[in-house]
């Protein structure tokens, strides 16, 4: 196996993709989706945390010069419990007698985390002390994640099955233009034409993915964990997409089975999103080892220690799969019918 072959074969798909209109338009419809529905929701990229306070300190008067925190002064405790009992606020701050902070159960980890780091920094610089600062802590509210949040798994996932049904269109477009046969005359392998399109799938998948966090402002910590997970779980869809690509007959019959069996990759993002739905089921899908670990991390904060084993999990559905995509693609090429 030649790495030069796989790269030039890899290189030869970028090239088509950004001559062919359609693939364009799949390429960017997650990206217009997020940035729609992102916006509708209020929250495009990093928005700073907000924080409300009442009280008067000299910790105010440097807290509002703070540029991490959009800082709002309250002129009544009541309203400024209120303000954060409902998520108007991300935290809420009482100076006096004892510094006391609120936290409101609709906001996000890495918020929290924000306004956590930020206070004990101000609180430091405030006494003139190095040690760890330690003020009460509440959480008040509803501890459940925002519609903005819950969207982000439906979004991931859609946009790496975009770049998994992109490969399979490249295939099936191959097929029919019998250039693949074309491709098989030359001194390339059919593994080389499987890593290939893996390594071409795997490179769009992660690109969309990540655009996708970035634009929700859920890659702000465990960036390399997400990383692992994006690359697992995108290599699980696009060896999908090779085996689809290779079963299909045509375009329309893959948007057809898409459409019907789309339902399997999307259901544990389904799950997210609307939590009356028993959160045990999702487990029954592999799909659920790709997007709950990256949910957790970026919105609860979580650790290898939380979620390695859903790493192994994830890598042996990829093992499975891309050995049953090696097997179909190979028969094909034998000119052996596959049955769909």
């Amino acid at each position: 196996m030649k790495f030069s072959r796989m790269f030039s074969m890899a290189k030869k798909d970028v090239v088509i993709i950004t001559r062919e209109t359609f693939f364009l338009y799949m390429v960017a419809m997650p990206i217009v989706m997020s940035l729609v529905l992102t916006a509708a929701l209020g929250s495009v990229g990093t928005a700073k945390p907000s924080l409300a306070i009442y009280g008067e300190d000299e910790l105010v008067s440097i807290l509002e010069e703070e540029p991490s925190l959009n800082v709002t002064i309250f002129s009544s405790e009541e309203s400024l419990r209120e303000a954060v009992l409902e998520g108007e606020y991300d935290g809420g701050l009482l100076v006096s007698p004892t510094p006391k902070l609120l936290i409101s159960g609709k906001s996000l980890s890495n918020e929290r985390v924000t306004i956590g780091a930020t206070l004990a920094n101000v609180f430091r610089e405030v006494s003139g002390k190095e040690e760890t600062v330690l003020f009460e802590t509440k959480v008040i509210g509803t501890d459940k994640d925002p519609w903005k949040v819950r969207l982000v798994p439906f979004l991931t996932i859609f946009a790496v099955l975009v770049a998994g049904m992109i490969i399979s269109a490249s295939l099936i477009e191959e097929r029919e233009k019998k250039t693949l046969n074309a491709v098989l005359v030359t001194p390339i392998t059919p593994l080389e034409v499987i890593m290939a399109k893996a390594l071409f799938g795997l490179f769009l998948g992660l690109i969309l993915g990540t655009i996708i966090l970035v634009l929700n402002g859920a890659l702000t910590s465990g960036f390399l964990l997400i990383t692992l997970f994006l690359i697992l779980g995108t290599t699980f869809i696009v060896a999908l997409g090779l085996m689809a690509g290779v079963m299909m007959d045509n375009i329309t019959d893959l948007i057809t089975r898409i459409k019907i069996f789309g339902v399997i990759l999307y259901f544990p993002a389904l799950v997210i999103m609307f939590p009356q739905i028993p959160q045990w089921l999702g487990k029954f899908f592999p799909t659920y080892y790709f997007i709950d670990p990256i949910f957790s991390i970026t919105q609860k904060g979580a650790g290898w220690s939380d979620v390695w084993w859903k790493a192994v999990i994830l890598l042996a559905c990829d093992v499975v799969v891309l050995a049953l995509a090696a097997k179909v693609l190979r028969k094909r090429m034998l000119g052996k019918k596959i049955k769909a």
